[in-house]
Order: C-alpha cells, then sequence, then structure tokens
C-alpha cells in the first residue's frame, strides 16, 4: 500500500468525509468504492491504489472519527469547567452529553455504531472498537469524579453505551429529550442511593408505543420462512450478507420464490427487520432467580454465541431510514420486559422495580453484551464483577 502521505492531502479529505457522511446515510454494506468515487471524483483506481481495499479505507475514516470523537469529549468538559459540580448535577450532565453526541455529533456516533457492528467478523475493527471503548472510559472516568461519583464509570459507561444508541432513532422530540432526563435522573440514583424519581414521559411514551404498534403483514408459511432466514443472516452476519440468493439457501428455496415474495432488496430488507422487531418487542418475558442468576445467564448466553448485532443492525436502521421509523417508539420505549423479573429479584421485595428502572436495568445488559461478546480470556469475570459492582448499588437504593 502506497505511503498515504503522497496522497493528495484535498483527495485523502473527501474519502474520508464522504464515507463518514454515508455511514450516517446509507451504511456500510450500501458503499462500493465506485459509490464513494463519484461521491468525489476521486478515481476507482486511486482509492485502491493507496488504501489497497475498501476496509482499509474505512479503517481509516474510522482513525479519523476517533480524533474527531476525543476532540469533541474534550470540548464537553471544557464546558463545564470551573463548575462546582456535585452527584446533584450529574443527571443533566448525562442527558446534554448524550443529546449533544446523537445530534450534534451525528456522523460520528454512526461511525462508533458501524464499527461496533463489524468488530466481531474483523481483527482490524475489532483494534478499534476497543479504541472507542477506552475513548468512553477515559471520558466517564474524568466526568464521574468531576461530579463526585468516583469508582462507578463503569456503571455509567454501560449505560450511555446503548442509551446513546437508542436515542440515535427519533421518534418524537417533544418526548424523546424529557424522557432522556429521566432515564438520567433514573441513573443518578442508583449511582447516589437514592429513591427512583417518576418517570411521566417514559409511561407516556410507553403508552403511546403500545398503542402504535405497527400492524405487522400476515405471511403464509413461505414469506415467513424467508422472514426468519433474512432476520438470522442480518443478526449472524450482519446487513451487508443479505441478499436474495442467500436467503433462498438459508430458507430451503428457490431464489425465483423468494424473488417472487419479496422483489426489491428494499422489500427484503423491509422483511429481515420486521422479522428482527417481531424478535424484539414479543419475546415472552423470563425470569432468572438465585445467586448470581443475571451473570450467569449472560455468560451463558456469550458462551452460545450470543450477540447483540441483528438488534443492533435494526437500530442503525431504524436510526438512519425514515421508511422504517414506525419501529421507533417501540425500540425505545419498550424495553425492560424480560429483565424486570431478574432485576427484582435482584434488589429484593422491599421495593418495586418500575419501568423506568427496568429499562436501566435492560441498557447495562445490552451493552454488557455488545462490549463482551467480541471475546478475551477474561470476560466472564468481568462480566461478573460488573454485575455485582451494579448489585452493591442496587441494594443500597430505597423505596420511593
Amino acid at each position: 500500500m502506497t505511503d498515504l502521505k503522497s496522497f493528495e492531502n484535498t483527495s485523502y479529505d473527501r474519502l474520508i468525509a464522504a464515507v463518514r457522511t454515508q455511514w450516517a446515510s446509507v451504511g456500510a454494506a450500501a458503499m462500493s468504492a465506485r459509490q464513494i468515487s463519484a461521491l468525489t471524483a476521486v478515481p476507482v483506481s486511486s482509492i485502491y491504489h493507496h488504501f489497497g481495499s475498501m476496509e482499509h479505507l474505512f479503517a481509516a475514516a474510522q482513525g479519523e472519527c476517533l480524533s474527531r470523537a476525543g476532540r469533541w469529549c474534550k470540548a464537553q468538559m471544557d464546558q463545564v469547567a470551573g463548575l462546582q459540580a456535585s452527584p446533584a448535577a450529574f443527571a443533566g450532565f448525562f442527558a446534554q452529553v448524550v443529546d449533544s453526541w446523537c445530534e450534534e455529533a451525528r456522523e460520528l456516533a454512526f461511525a462508533w455504531r458501524e464499527c461496533q457492528l463489524v468488530a466481531n467478523q474483523s481483527a482490524l475493527f475489532r483494534q478499534t472498537a476497543q479504541k472507542w471503548e477506552q475513548l468512553w472510559e477515559g471520558f466517564w472516568t474524568d466526568a464521574t469524579e468531576r461530579f463526585g461519583l468516583p469508582a462507578k464509570s463503569m456503571v455509567v459507561q454501560r449505560v450511555f453505551d446503548n442509551e446513546s444508541f437508542l436515542h440515535m432513532i427519533r421518534w418524537r422530540r417533544l418526548i424523546d429529550r424529557p424522557a432522556l432526563e429521566e432515564t438520567a435522573r433514573a441513573l443518578t440514583a442508583w449511582l447516589t442511593g437514592t429513591a427512583m424519581p417518576p418517570a411521566p414521559w417514559r409511561e407516556f411514551a410507553r403508552e403511546e408505543a403500545l398503542a402504535s404498534m405497527p400492524v405487522l403483514p400476515e405471511r403464509d408459511e413461505t414469506a415467513a420462512r424467508i422472514v426468519g432466514a433474512a432476520a438470522d443472516i442480518i443478526d449472524k452476519q450482519g446487513l451487508a450478507r443479505l441478499t436474495h440468493r442467500a436467503v433462498a439457501e438459508r430458507a430451503g428455496l428457490t431464489l425465483g420464490t423468494v424473488s417472487h415474495k419479496f422483489r426489491t432488496k428494499l422489500a427484503l430488507y423491509e422483511g429481515a427487520f420486521e422479522g428482527l422487531y417481531r424478535v424484539n418487542v414479543q419475546r415472552m418475558p423470563s425470569r432468572t432467580s438465585g445467586h448470581g442468576g443475571a451473570a450467569n445467564d449472560m455468560v451463558d448466553m456469550i458462551r452460545r454465541g450470543g450477540t447483540t448485532r441483528g438488534t443492533d443492525e435494526l437500530f442503525v436502521a431504524t436510526a438512519r431510514d425514515a421508511a422504517l421509523s414506525q419501529f421507533g417508539a417501540q425500540l425505545r420505549y419498550m424495553r425492560g420486559r424480560t429483565s424486570r423479573g431478574t432485576l427484582q429479584d435482584m434488589v429484593g421485595h422491599s421495593r418495586r422495580v418500575g419501568i423506568m428502572e427496568a429499562a436501566l436495568f435492560s441498557s447495562f445488559l445490552s451493552s454488557q453484551l455488545r462490549v463482551h461478546s467480541a471475546g478475551g480470556a477474561d470476560r466472564e469475570q468481568r462480566i461478573r464483577t460488573e454485575l455485582a459492582a451494579l448489585e452493591q448499588l442496587l441494594q443500597s437504593v430505597p423505596a420511593a
């Protein structure tokens, strides 16, 4: 690969900017060297000459996004320089950081998620994903110390990972923003050992999500097999692997049958996301009891190859594509049903777990699965250590 220093700076900058923009608008699965060339007026031959492959172009763009994200993080901390910060002020800080990241730094937010999506399949991006993790670890360590909450940054980082993902999904701004504030106040209650605050915005949003749940089309047996196969491909291999031919092979059908039922690639995408959506919002609640139940479940899930890949693909697609916005309310506000019973067992029955706290716990677990499924010799111990630290915090939260 030719040294990039010899590459014309303006061409390099145009290519990186184009990739960053396309991550936010269509995603890596829809990008090609020919498309990037058309956007930048840089010949396809030059792209391959200087980068060697699209993967290395994406890696270079990730490096630029990491640098920008580092500067963004510093700018957030600079804004609170001199503030007489206290735990009581942390909720406002957390909510604003999430909102600003998802709105003002939206291209960077998509870049981070694109990196997470492919980290399990690519050693190149696994290293970059670890750098993103280190960036946020450092940021939230500094922030929790600044606000008088030392040694609690891990819990904040886990919740931020998932809540900032969900906040990328735009539903109703007037509801989404105050509901985010409620999440931040509930998180602060965990960190400070104070009673869970009320969450009227989230309760309203949840009722609206239930009432507006889209009516999914009735599928005949063949179409249902196609939807299930398409969802399974995204869950295990990612959106880039979803083709009519791949679905036909997975479903045990002919290519002609799949093409007849889902005539366009967009229709196939929508069918796949319908399948993923069904899994997310129609999953029956489960309950784990006994000492170490949540940790045992999480470890077992990862051992069996569990990841958040399919769900994350759905989150990103819904955040990006207005045609999928019908799923937004349900993805954001119907979480916590499966984890509520587990959380109730963890805290005991001296206080009742509400929908806000259950959703917060769901975010914590989702982030654990996203981060730790990538591997590591000590991942099981890290999962258990993190959940033990959270359980210790939960025991100090009084009944409302």
